[in-house]
């Protein structure tokens, strides 16, 4: 490989850890249900009745991070809570009892409070 080739190389090399970095955390996959087991989602579900307890199940990757913030929003009334990001392929879980009737949205933000992941279901 000639010098040229060889210093385009290096270059790639160097820029790559802040390519991979500038990406962050990433919510691959998210699901609300009513109870987690064994690491997944039971009872996949966008309705739930007053009282009932909701889950939102994630898994994230481009981690370990400080953590993320799972925000519960009903009508003006925003319940955040913050979930801890261990590892690059983390799969966690938040969940919140249905105390009101209505629609409600949860949104999880990452340090930047950058969307994430928004998720929206109704309490009947």
């Amino acid at each position: 490989m000639d010098k040229l080739g060889s210093t385009l190389v290096a270059a790639a090399l160097l820029c790559l850890p802040f390519a991979v970095q500038a990406e962050g955390l990433q919510v691959v996959d998210a699901k609300l249900g009513k109870g987690v087991q064994d690491r997944q989602i039971t009872e996949e579900a966008t309705t739930f009745a007053v009282n009932d307890k909701v889950y939102l199940w994630l898994k994230i990757a481009g981690g370990p991070a400080d953590g993320v913030k799972v925000n519960w929003k009903v009508g003006d009334k925003v319940e955040p809570y913050t979930l801890k990001i261990g590892g690059n392929s983390w799969r966690t879980y938040a969940s919140k009892t249905a105390y009101k009737p209505g629609e409600w949205s949860v949104t999880v933000t990452d340090a930047q409070d950058q969307v994430l992941k928004e998720m929206k279901f109704t309490v009947e």
